[in-house]
């Protein structure tokens, strides 16, 4: 549910943009709100879930998303709408933080592999579906209609849960909750997507600070913290764990508002309307689905590493040739191009997944999915991030018009000048520890 609204929304901002009167910076925070809650909220959760139960956390979290689904669906004004989104993210953090771990702790270590990629490709299959059913639904009905799609599968979700998977998970020896850790991580993670949101102007800068100076004292009481909800020497330890987290973070920042552009770009510039814009999406992450599945079942009989380091390579590879774009690009070419980025990233995210939660003992299985799934929802967040921050230098509060499309333009070509630096240090990062670790195999 959380992949298909993310990717429905995507194809229908251009139409709730122009219902609403909305600039790109404002239509950008519809994908962002989402992002900024789960990177806040997905650490705290997977912890949580240690203590009290992955199931348990995961259940309340399917229940959010009801909640702001139905909130959405009857926002009467942006606000609204970008407030339920940062509610359906905070839904999103107790299922993020949870779904890798139950996979984890209910198979063997030579299934897990396969287990992920199968758990991601029915994300992607998800996000495909938005794509398509989003589209149509936005064309022949309404973008509202988008989200009251998903409450009855909702609560179906919640039935099969507890109707079909027995018992729960509560590994954790630590049994206190630290409520200041998690305090302090929601706040350091909010100021910092919003600072990076909103350079280079004073609020930016300002937010930037308080981010950084809330991160230092978050660090400080997680080493003091009884039962922290990170333990902070362990990434000061365990060098692989740390690294590999890191190279998901920089992917995701290089990578996912991609999709968020090319949507923008192929319905602006190029003239497709939501149901063209939604199918072909649709297609490429079916495609992109398949490679996830063969690359989690790769990286059960190849070091996982490897396989993560042609993901960033391709993702390189897809991104160089977007600098250039321009209103006559071959759409053959975007095609192709947006193809090859999705299918690096599914040769990248089921071997990572596993490297990071490998090098974690049983007990720890919560907070290592939930930390991988944080990195990538905080990559996700800077990404979008780094389009608001082109977006209001080229564009300032201005729609994108025919007048306006040279600056939007030029925009993309910075904006992916800047994701290929991103994916360059992230393939740099994956190969190095994986030639110098033995953790990750």
């Amino acid at each position: 549910m959380a992949p298909f609204m993310v990717s429905g929304l995507i194809v229908a901002i251009p139409t709730i943009g122009y219902e609403f009167s909305m600039d790109p910076v404002a239509q950008s925070w519809l994908a962002t709100a989402f992002f900024l809650a789960a990177a806040m909220f997905l650490i705290p959760f997977g912890r949580i879930s240690d203590l009290l139960g992955v199931k348990r956390i995961f259940s309340v979290g399917i229940g959010i998303f009801f909640i702001s689904a139905l909130l959405a669906s009857l926002a009467p004004n942006p606000s609204v709408l970008i407030a339920a989104r940062f509610l359906a993210g905070m839904g999103a953090a107790m299922v993020f933080g949870t779904s890798f771990a139950i996979l984890s702790l209910s198979l063997p270590e030579g299934e897990r592999g396969r287990a992920l990629g199968m758990n991601i490709a029915a994300n992607l299959l998800g996000f495909a579906l938005g794509f398509l059913i989003g589209g149509y639904l936005t064309h022949y009905l309404t973008w509202r209609a988008l989200f009251a799609a998903t409450l009855p599968i909702d609560l179906l979700v919640i039935a099969l849960l507890h109707l079909k998977l027995p018992g729960d998970y509560a590994l954790s020896k630590c049994k206190g909750i630290d409520l200041a850790g998690t305090v302090l991580c929601a706040v350091m993670l909010f100021f910092i997507v919003v600072g990076l949101s909103e350079l280079p102007g004073l609020l930016g800068i300002s937010a930037l600070l308080i981010g950084l100076i809330t991160l230092i004292a978050f660090s400080f009481w997680e080493m003091r913290a009884p039962c922290p909800i990170v333990d902070v020497r362990l990434f000061l330890k365990n060098r692989a764990f740390a690294l590999f987290n890191l190279s998901i973070l920089i992917y995701f920042a290089s990578s996912f508002a991609s999709i968020f552009l090319f949507s923008l770009y192929l319905q602006y510039i190029r003239g497709f309307d939501e149901r063209s814009a939604g199918v072909t999406f649709a297609a490429l992450t079916l495609v992109m689905a398949f490679f996830v599945i063969y690359a989690g079942r790769l990286s059960d009989r190849i070091r996982p590493a490897h396989i993560a380091a042609v993901g960033a390579a391709m993702t390189s590879v897809g991104l160089f040739p977007l600098m250039f774009i321009s209103t006559t690009t071959p759409i053959e070419l975007v095609i192709s191009e947006s193809t090859l980025l999705l299918v690096g990233g599914a040769f990248f995210q089921p071997p990572i997944v596993k490297c990071v939660i490998g090098s974690l003992g049983r007990d720890m299985y919560g907070l290592g999915g939930g930390l991988a799934e944080m990195m990538r929802l905080a990559g996700q967040t800077v990404s979008m991030a780094v389009v608001i921050v082109f977006f209001t230098l080229y564009l300032g509060g201005w729609e994108i018009l025919p007048e306006s499309h040279p600056a939007f333009i030029e925009s993309l070509r910075t904006i992916f000048a800047v994701f290929l630096v991103l994916s360059l240090s992230c393939l740099a990062i994956v190969v190095l520890v994986g030639r110098s670790e033995d953790r990750c195999v």
